[in-house]
């Protein structure tokens, strides 16, 4: 009788395994058929996005040539000769770190961490904003030295009533 039941489990099992095959290659075989006819879509979509990533960013535009209408608008539009107050200065640029001390940064308005850096001046703390100190990076290229004396001024001066010495 043990003989027996072995066989058929064998049998069984030999068949369970056979059509699990059967179905696994059907299954390859439907998906490599649908991925094929759905392939050609899929590669004119990636030409498209691999020369848009390839194009260059910009052109060269040679003395005497038109400026491109896009750029006309944008020139018109950031163009301005008054520099910026301090209080937008500081709300573009110094505000995501000198509100909440993030890095020890002196908060706006705080007089006790303000205290011992206004000592060192104006040239000493225009020029640590121009050019770094410490966590804080450069701010040069983003503000005009007229700016940056205007963003520390409404930060130092406006917001705690500290007077900073002339250096």
């Amino acid at each position: 009788m043990s003989h027996e039941q072995d066989s058929i489990f064998i049998r069984n099992f030999i068949g369970v395994i056979g059509m699990l095959v059967g179905v696994t290659i059907l299954l390859i075989i439907i998906a490599t058929v649908l991925y094929e006819a759905d392939t050609e879509g899929q590669r004119e979509l990636a030409i498209e996005r691999a020369e848009r990533n390839l194009a260059p960013v910009g052109e060269v535009r040679l003395t005497g040539e038109p400026m491109p209408a896009t750029m006309q608008q944008a020139s018109a539009e950031e163009a301005s000769d008054e520099p910026r107050s301090g209080e937008e200065v500081t709300q573009a640029v110094c505000i995501a770190c000198h509100q909440g001390n993030f890095q020890n940064a002196p908060a706006v308005g705080d007089q006790d961490a303000w205290g011992e850096r206004i000592g060192k001046g104006w040239e000493t703390l225009v020029s640590n904003v121009y050019d770094g100190y410490g966590n804080m990076p450069a701010q040069g290229g983003s503000a005009t030295e007229e700016e940056i004396r205007a963003a520390i001024e409404y930060m130092v001066e406006d917001e705690t009533g500290l007077e900073i010495p002339e250096s």
